[in-house]
């Protein structure tokens, strides 16, 4: 619940100065954000390395639940902070910044959204790396899903033969860090200790290995 309050009390500062009667009858931003997570959720796709969503979103509303004297470019931002944190939260993979688009249409019903999204792959901020043991590769981290392995569609790509095309998964969930084997031929092990179907909490400096390459998992 306290990454649901913070979100929360981001968005209501939005409103903040603002006389209440302005809401009469109108969609509050948290109401707006709320239905927006949940149109998301609803989109959340489950492929063999995880949940993932696209990160493009163009929501309608009907132009009298918006406020006029809001500015939809501060709520469009928010928005994209909301889904982002929840997304890390939820360990979704976006595969690109979020983006959220407020546009208005007299179609859609009151107090309700029209939602639509695609992905739009583009670079994300480096929340992390592996660093090759006794090597000099560095691999960023910066999706909340970071697929390693051979294939050349993974997120980190080892070039070797005892990596499987999709090894592992490097994934953040719940404020917290997880590692999991994809099935690999191999296997995967952390700090010496083989994984087993489930995944493991990681953290920083754990040394990760993917068959016999192993790599420092650095934070920040």
């Amino acid at each position: 619940m306290g990454i649901a309050r913070n979100l929360e009390k981001r968005l209501e500062r939005l409103a903040d100065g603002l006389s209440a009667t302005l809401f009469r009858g109108r969609m509050h931003p948290v109401d707006l954000a709320n239905r927006l997570v949940r149109q998301a959720d609803l989109m959340v796709v489950e492929t063999a390395t995880g949940p993932t969503i696209p990160n493009a979103f163009s929501v309608a509303v009907n132009p009298d639940d918006l406020a006029p004297d809001l500015d939809p470019r501060r709520i469009e931002m928010e928005l994209s902070h909301t889904l982002d944190a929840t997304a890390t939260d939820r360990g979704w993979g976006i595969g690109g910044p979020i983006s959220v688009r407020i546009t208005t249409d007299k179609s859609v019903g009151r107090g309700s959204i029209r939602c639509e999204a695609r992905p739009v792959p583009a670079d994300l901020p480096v929340w992390g790396k592996l660093s090759e043991h006794r090597g000099e590769r560095d691999f960023a981290l910066s999706d909340n899903r970071v697929v390693i392995g051979r294939s050349s569609d993974a997120d980190v790509t080892l070039d070797e033969p005892e990596v499987s095309r999709h090894h592992a998964v490097v994934f953040r969930e719940g404020g917290r860090l997880w590692i999991a084997d994809l099935g690999s031929s191999n296997g995967t092990a952390v700090n010496g200790y083989q994984l087993g179907p489930e995944p493991l909490e990681v953290g920083p400096n754990d040394m990760l290995s993917f068959g016999a390459a192993t790599f420092a998992l650095r934070i920040g």
